[in-house]
Parts: structure tokens; C-alpha cells; sequence
């Protein structure tokens, strides 16, 4: 065996990593021969496997600090490796302890200093044994930890702190309830069905394959039928079908005896109907059997429903029971009393059915009031927990007289008595009825404490875990009012700090999913700076597998609700390798658009947010005797200019003539002013671009508003050309906006904006005439004004007689460019195509309303692949138009829909030609 370093290193370079540790068959069996080769000093080498299986679980059966080290690295990364890193740290604690000093030494990281520090607590006798074994900076890690420990504390007293911390309403004595319990029949209210045939039509195209799979014959006996409902099972090679009694049960519809026929049959592994079939069979006989069999477990609720309609209700209430996943889509479209408790559970248990069900309880209020008042008011229980939760909800959202008003129907007092006690219960005693002990995680006095606004003065560890038992709540539409109570005393920063330690606990300790409300924490404590740590990790997190969590991050975005979080939101919404996520970012900013009642355009506008700049769009830097202004350029890079105006490379370091405290604050301002720049610049340039290509228009009011007195944006308004649009969207006049915000000409005169009827808009240079481009083009060189993006000398196509009656581009057949540049076209509003089998992906789509441009390529790449791995050159096979939405396009859709180019208009079909002619730049 070699053991010569020099020839170990030669070998090497010759293999991949996981080729020489992660072996399936051997690799256990190397490592441990090279640790027995070449004892403690072989761990180095294990560097690069550490993650891997067969290495790793060599590794964590040394007692040694260097393979601790080697664990606890990569112990974020799947779920084995932190479970390997937990398990060797209890396992070996001296070595643990030595290992995250040691790391702390070199960097530092929130998760491993709270793992030192816990260690610290209910350790603490190792310290001392540890000492000699360390470096330097790594006694003085562990120094600090215990100082921090050991400190005194500036704890605020109870008489400072809000009531819900000091005396808990949940460990008070019970009070009695003053809402009688009454039995109560729900009343009638006609369901109504929303399924139009185009909404029906639309939702069956996914299903092409399967009806034709389910064709009934006329010929087709009944015990064929019922084996491919599900009544067959295979023995030893063997079908074995319903037996007689079973076929004798469906002739005379004795659902009951099928069902129970049916558990037996499958006993004891259990099986499903599949009731998709029943569609092919006389309507009335298949809703009966729809209705009964769906009391066992089934498959093709939406399909069913499709076809049955509201004669189905009945099966789509248990349906919507057993799977509320599978049921609750096609359930949006019926407003039923019946189908409310099932949806109030969706809401109050189910977190990820919650926006689902929420939307269903909003859609149909009267009908979800109907059906929950009798278990808001009858036995204390589960169901009446769900109702009582959607009924606030509701009430929360302006539906309380609607309440009133149904309670009213009853014509008993009782009813509307207990209707307004049910209203009038204090807020704070809706909490849950058992409150659980805080998991092993939970050790709130190793993290920032929240302190009062009124003294910094920090909260006891008493009120801290008072506030993680209220954060521990299941979530409602409105906060716990203890949590509003505590977000009004303590201030803000400290309060996101303390919910960022709660989060990386979390993550410490593995993420376990039924604790997830110390993730979700950070939208309820979360701040901007919460939301630019979190925003890298769930950009990352769907490449770790982990692509519900990120999704749960969006809705955090979402909460915190600044104009820093939308901002990163909308950010991945605009951009992101991981296309399912990226959908779901966007499908959040259009809920976010729904609920002001804004077009996803008017939002980005109200989404630019202003960093701080003051009303000239600059910021002072203030170091006390110097003073420094930040301006942007054409891409919103900030610089700073010092006071007699001149450029400087970057901002100064602070000298000893400056005041310490304002030069330090200025230069951590001035780093967070260039991150938050860097994350906003591509979004604001690419939008506008966007809205000359897609012919935006503002109305006057909302271009002064957003693009010329917004602090930031102006320095991107006042490069460009805009244009005056009549009502017909006919370009009148053009001009620019100045430095003082005032319009002028081409010549550089005043220009006053005309009223009446008219919006402005950024004109494409199809519509600038040449007298008016030259102009402009040589008053923004004088300013030496650099435009954000091309607009005076941008690229101009037209296609010619023959394209725009054609319904193919034929100009670039057979053409080959990068990879990479086909790939880039995402970045132009191009979509990736559907991927096929093998995740294989052969075109790519520009969606132009009813319309979208299809490029088929060859070979095509891979979800998930990246250039580098792509090969080198893509050829254009095809390019034409298809009449059809972008996202209908691939399995089921009509791929010879085709349609002439003549439907689009000139500047698209430039925009179009621009793109491809830049694959080949």
C-alpha cells in the first residue's frame, strides 16, 4: 500500500472524489484501512468525503477533535450527516468541545457557538479538562463563552414587562366558558356548483390519456368492471377477481356489503377504489356509487367531480375528509355548508392546505358560516376548535354581521346570545388548550435577548419562554395578541435577533418538521435584516432537497412585509434556477397584487423601495469633520462623492480626526446601502426594459409618483428617453427628465407635460423618429448620461412579407450556438419548455399572451443541468408560433396549433428577432 504523501497526492489528481472513499462496495472498508495504516493522520485526507455515507460513518467513531471537525461542517447539509454529527458529539463531548472552539477560532458561526455554549451548560467541568488541548484563539473563544455565561444580567422587572409574560393567561385557573353548549341542526342553503364548461374542458385536458385508458365496453361483464375498480389482486402470479356475492352486491347496489366485501378482499394490506371509471357508466347509477364508495379509501376525486357536479357533493365531502391534499382544488369550485368543516380543518391543522382553505372559507362565506355556526357552539372538541378558527378569520375579514345574521335565521334567542359571547371572548384566552414543554432546542438565554424599548433593559428567562410557548400557537389570520403586546414594548432589532438564534437552533438541531414554528418565527419577529440572511438560503435550499422548506421561506418573505423583504421576494420571483420555486414566488406576488388590488406591474412599481435616500435620491455619510454624498450610476452602483463634488474611487476609511462612533455607522451604512443596491439594480433595469418592450403606460400621477420624484429609481428615469401616449396609445412627443425633475426637449427646453387624456411610457426606438433619436442621443453624451439599458441605439428588425404570413422563422435553420445563451433567454422572459422523460428538455418558449413562440432545440439539456455540463453548441431545429398560452405547452396540448407571425405587432416581432440574433453575437 503507498503511503508516501508525494505519491498518494500524484495518485489522486487521477480520480473523483467519491470515487476513493464513497465506493458502495469498499468504501468502508478503505477508510478504515488507511486510519489503520496510518492512524489520526489519514483524517486530513477525509476532508472532501465527510458528507458521504461510507466515510462519514468511519468518521464518527473517532475520538478525536479533527473528526469532529470534519462532521460538524458538513452536518447542514443532508439529514444522516447531522444525525452522524449529533451522535459523535455525545458520544466523544471532549473532542466536541475542542472541535467548535477550535472553528470559532478561525470563524464565526451563530449555530456552533450555541452548540458550544450549550455544552457549556449542562457540561460545564469540561472547560477545564479541554484547556490544554487548545490553541490560543480557541481559549479565548471558550474564555469569552463562559465570561457570557457567567456575566450579571440587566433583567427588566415584572412591572416593566407586558402581562401576557409575567402571568400567562394559559397557565391561569380555567375560566368557565360563557358560551353555552347547544345542539344545533345546520340550516339549509342551497350549494351552488362554479364549474363552467370552458373551466371544466380546460381542467380535463390533463386527463386525455386516462379517459381513454377507462373506456368501458358494452360487452365488459361486471366482474371485469369491478376488477378495474379495484376488486383484483394477484396470488402467486394468479388474478384473482370479485367473487359472486360481490357481483350480486353492485347489480342490486348494496354499497354497504362492497365496502365492507371490498376491505376484506384486500386484507390485510388494504387497497383503493378507483372510481374514475364510474364516469363512463349511466350517470345515475354512477353517482350513487360515487356517493357510497368514496367512504373507503379511493382515487380520481377531481376527475369524478368534473363529470358528476353537484349530484356528487355528497362523495366529494368524504372525499374531501379522507384526502383534503388531493380534494381541495376541485372543491374551490362548490360553495356548500357541507363541505365547511372539512375545509375548517384544512385551515386550522394542515399547514400547507391553509392558503387553500382560507380562500375557499372567503370565497363562499355564507355557506362556511352556515356549516360551522353548529360546532362553534356545540361540544368542545376538535371540530368546534376548526369552526371557532375559521369563524374568526372570517370575522377578521368583515364578515361579523353576516355572522349575526345567520345566527338571526334560527329565530332563537339562545343562538344569537351565544353568537355574541362568542365574539366578545378576550383575545388572549384564545390559545390552545394543552400547552406542550418547549423541545430540548429552546435555550433562549444563549441568544440575543429582546430588550424594551423603553431601557434596553432585556427580558427574564422566565418571559422568554413564555414567548416561545406563545410562538409555539398555531398561527391565525391575526398575530396572538401576547405576541403584539411584546412586538410593542421590546424594539424591533433585538426581537429579529432573537428569532435568527431560534431559527439556527432549529437548524442545529436537525430542522425537525413538527417544531417548524421556530422557522416560521422570523416572519412574526423578522426585520430587513432577517430578510436579506434568509433570502441566500432559499435560493439555495431546493438544491438541497429541501424545496418545502424554501417554500415556507416565501411565505416568511411575504409576513415580514417590507419593502426590503418584497423586494427579495420579487427578486427570486424574477430569477431562480429552481423553476417550481420561482413559480411559487410568483404566484405570491400576484396574491400580494390581488390583495391591494394591483396588476403585478403596479406592485413592482410600489416594490422599489427607497433605501433610505433622501428627497434628492442621495445620502450623506457623516463621519463628524469629512462628509460624503452617495449618488448612482446608470446601473444604480452607488459611489460617493466628497463635498467639492469629485468622484472617489470608494468610500474613505475612517482617520483619528474623525468622529469614531458617526464614521463607523457610516461605513456600515454605506456596506448595507451597496448589498441591498446589488439585489435591486437587475430587477428595476430589467422591469423597465421590460415596460418598453411590452409598451407599458403610467398615468401621469403614478410616473411622478414611482419614476421621477422616487428617491431611487429617479437616477434610472432621468437616462432614458419617455414619451406623451394619447388615448388611441399613439406616441405624441418625447422628452427627458432632468436633474431638478423638470421635463425638457431634444433641444434641452422646458417641456410641459399636456393634460387630458394621455399616459406616458418609454418608447421603443421603432417609434422615435431619427430627427428626435439624433437629438436626444447627443443631449445625453453632452450630460455624459450612459443609459441603464439600450433604447436609442438598440437593435431594429422587421420580418419580412414572407415571415408575417408564415407561421415559421426559417432564417436561422440549421444554425448552432452556446448553450449557455439558450439558457440565457430566461433572462429575456423566456421559459424553459416541460421537461419529458429523463427530465429532458427540447424547447424553449416566449409567451406572447394567446400566443408564445416555440424554439425547438438539439440536443436540449436537463433540469438541473448547467451549461458546463450541457454540450457545447445548441441547434435550432424549429422556430415557430403556436397559438396557445406558454404554460399549456408540452403533454396534451395541441402541438399543430400553428399561427401566421402577421398577429403580432412590429416592436414584438423586433423584440423577438433581437433575442435570437443574440444567441449568435
Amino acid at each position: 500500500m503507498a503511503t508516501d504523501e508525494h505519491i498518494l497526492a500524484s495518485l489522486e489528481k487521477y480520480h473523483e472524489p467519491y470515487a476513493i472513499f464513497d465506493d458502495y462496495y469498499c468504501g468502508a472498508i478503505w477508510s478504515a484501512t488507511v486510519l489503520q495504516e496510518q492512524g489520526v493522520a489519514a483524517l486530513p485526507r477525509f476532508a472532501p468525503y465527510a458528507a458521504s455515507d461510507y466515510c462519514a460513518d468511519v468518521l464518527r467513531h473517532i475520538n478525536h477533535p479533527f473528526a469532529l471537525t470534519l462532521l460538524i461542517r458538513v452536518a447542514g447539509q443532508t439529514k444522516r450527516c447531522h444525525d452522524r454529527m449529533t451522535k459523535a458529539i455525545a458520544a466523544f463531548p471532549h473532542a466536541a468541545m475542542a472541535a467548535l472552539t477550535e472553528l470559532l477560532g478561525q470563524k464565526e458561526e451563530n449555530s456552533w457557538r450555541i452548540m458550544l455554549m450549550t455544552m457549556l451548560i449542562s457540561q460545564p467541568a469540561l472547560a477545564e479538562q479541554v484547556i490544554p488541548w487548545l490553541s490560543t484563539p480557541a481559549v479565548a473563544v471558550l474564555k469569552s463563552c463562559q465570561q457570557q455565561l457567567t456575566q450579571p444580567s440587566n433583567h427588566a422587572s415584572a412591572d416593566l414587562l407586558p402581562a401576557v409574560v409575567v402571568s400567562p393567561p394559559w397557565l391561569s385557573k380555567k375560566k368557565k366558558s360563557p358560551i353555552p353548549v347547544l345542539d344545533l341542526a345546520p340550516l339549509g342553503i342551497e350549494p351552488i356548483c362554479y364549474l363552467t364548461e370552458e373551466i371544466s374542458n380546460q381542467l380535463l385536458a390533463k386527463y386525455i390519456w386516462y379517459s381513454k385508458h377507462i373506456t368501458v365496453s358494452h360487452e365488459e361483464s361486471t366482474t371485469n368492471l369491478l376488477a378495474r375498480m379495484g376488486f383484483q389482486r394477484r396470488i402467486a402470479g394468479t388474478y384473482i377477481k370479485a367473487p359472486e356475492a360481490v357481483v350480486e352486491a353492485w347489480l342490486n347496489e348494496d354499497y354497504s356489503t362492497l365496502l365492507s366485501e371490498f376491505k376484506v378482499f384486500h386484507s390485510p394490506t388494504g387497497h383503493y377504489w378507483q372510481l374514475g371509471i364510474l364516469t363512463t357508466l349511466p350517470l345515475e347509477k354512477a353517482v350513487k356509487a360515487w356517493n357510497a364508495l368514496t367512504l373507503s379509501p379511493h382515487t380520481d376525486t377531481e376527475y369524478s367531480m368534473l363529470h358528476f357536479g353537484l349530484k356528487g357533493l355528497p362523495g366529494l365531502v368524504n372525499s374531501l375528509a379522507r384526502y383534503p391534499q388531493e380534494a381541495l382544488p376541485i372543491t374551490n369550485y362548490f360553495a356548500a355548508s357541507e363541505l365547511a368543516p372539512a375545509v375548517a380543518r384544512a385551515f386550522n391543522k394542515l399547514k400547507t392546505l391553509r392558503e387553500n382553505a382560507r380562500s375557499w372559507l372567503l370565497k363562499y362565506p355564507e355557506h362556511a358560516l352556515t356549516g360551522l355556526l353548529p360546532a362553534a357552539l356545540g361540544k368542545a372538541g376538535e371540530a368546534q376548535d376548526n369552526a371557532r378558527a375559521a369563524l374568526r378569520m372570517l370575522t377578521e375579514n368583515g364578515h361579523q354581521p353576516l355572522l349575526q345574521e345567520i345566527a338571526r335565521r334560527y329565530n332563537q334567542p339562545e343562538v344569537t346570545d351565544a353568537v355574541n359571547a362568542l365574539l366578545a371572548l378576550d383575545p388572549l384566552d384564545n390559545h390552545p388548550t394543552k400547552i406542550p414543554t418547549l423541545p430540548a432546542f429552546y435555550q433562549p438565554s444563549l441568544w440575543t435577548r429582546p430588550v424594551l424599548k423603553a431601557n434596553a433593559q432585556s427580558l427574564p428567562d422566565s418571559a422568554l419562554l413564555h414567548l416561545g410557548e406563545m410562538l409555539r400557537f398555531p398561527q391565525e389570520e391575526a398575530l396572538y395578541p401576547g405576541l403584539l403586546q411584546v412586538k410593542d414594548v421590546c424594539s424591533a432589532d433585538s426581537l429579529a435577533g432573537f428569532a435568527w438564534d431560534l431559527f439556527t437552533a432549529w437548524q442545529t438541531a436537525g430542522a425537525p418538521s413538527k417544531e417548524s414554528w421556530a422557522f416560521t418565527a422570523l416572519g412574526v419577529l423578522g426585520n430587513d435584516d432577517t430578510a436579506r440572511k434568509l433570502t441566500p438560503l432559499i435560493r439555495a435550499w431546493p438544491g438541497e432537497s429541501q424545496h418545502k422548506r424554501a417554500t415556507v421561506g416565501l411565505d416568511i418573505l411575504a409576513a415580514i412585509g417590507s419593502d426590503i423583504a418584497l423586494m427579495q421576494l420579487n427578486g427570486i420571483a424574477q430569477k431562480l434556477k429552481f423553476k417550481a420555486l420561482q413559480e411559487r414566488a410568483k404566484e405570491k406576488i400576484a396574491d400580494i397584487a390581488e390583495s391591494r388590488e394591483l396588476t403585478v406591474a403596479e406592485l413592482e412599481d410600489r416594490l422599489a423601495p427607497d433605501l433610505g435616500l433622501d428627497d434628492n435620491g442621495s445620502l450623506l455619510l457623516d463621519f463628524g469633520p469629512r462628509q460624503f454624498t452617495v449618488s448612482f450610476d446608470e446601473t444604480l452602483k452607488p459611489f460617493v462623492r466628497d463635498v467639492s463634488g469629485s468622484r472617489l474611487k470608494d468610500l474613505p476609511k475612517p482617520n483619528k480626526s474623525d468622529d469614531e462612533t458617526r464614521a463607523n455607522d457610516a461605513v456600515n451604512r454605506y456596506k448595507l446601502l451597496k448589498k441591498d443596491a446589488r439585489t435591486i439594480a437587475a430587477q428595476q433595469v430589467a422591469r423597465l426594459e421590460s415596460a418598453m418592450c411590452l409598451r407599458r403606460r403610467w398615468s401621469l400621477e403614478n410616473f411622478q409618483l414611482f419614476l421621477v420624484e422616487h428617491p431611487l429609481v429617479r437616477h434610472l428615469t432621468r437616462r432614458l428617453i419617455w414619451g406623451v401616449y394619447s388615448a388611441e396609445n399613439q406616441l405624441l412627443a418625447c422628452f427627458r427628465v432632468a436633474e431638478d425633475n423638470s421635463s425638457s426637449t431634444a433641444d434641452d427646453d422646458l417641456f410641459t407635460l399636456p393634460e387630458g387624456d394621455i399616459s406616458i411610457g418609454t418608447p421603443h426606438v421603432l417609434e422615435i423618429s431619427p430627427t428626435d433619436a439624433a437629438a436626444f442621443g447627443q443631449l445625453f453624451a453632452d450630460y455624459e448620461l450612459l443609459p441603464p439599458f439600450r433604447q436609442l441605439d438598440r437593435n431594429s428588425y422587421a420580418l419580412t412579407e414572407a415571415e408575417r404570413n408564415a407561421s415559421e422563422l426559417t432564417r436561422w435553420a440549421g444554425r448552432k450556438c452556446p448553450s449557455g445563451r439558450v439558457m440565457g433567454l430566461a433572462n429575456k422572459g423566456w421559459i424553459k419548455g416541460e421537461p419529458q422523460d429523463g427530465g429532458w428538455i427540447g424547447w424553449m418558449i416566449k409567451p406572447l399572451g394567446r400566443w408564445s413562440l416555440i424554439m425547438e432545440i438539439d440536443e436540449g439539456f436537463a433540469v438541473g443541468m448547467s451549461p458546463a455540463e450541457l454540450s457545447a453548441e445548441q441547434l435550432l431545429s424549429k422556430l415557430w408560433l403556436w397559438e396557445g398560452k406558454a404554460e399549456r405547452y408540452g403533454w396534451g396540448s395541441n402541438s399543430t396549433q400553428e399561427a401566421q407571425f402577421s398577429v403580432i405587432d412590429a416592436i414584438t416581432a423586433s423584440e423577438l428577432i433581437n433575442d435570437i440574433e443574440a444567441l449568435f453575437e
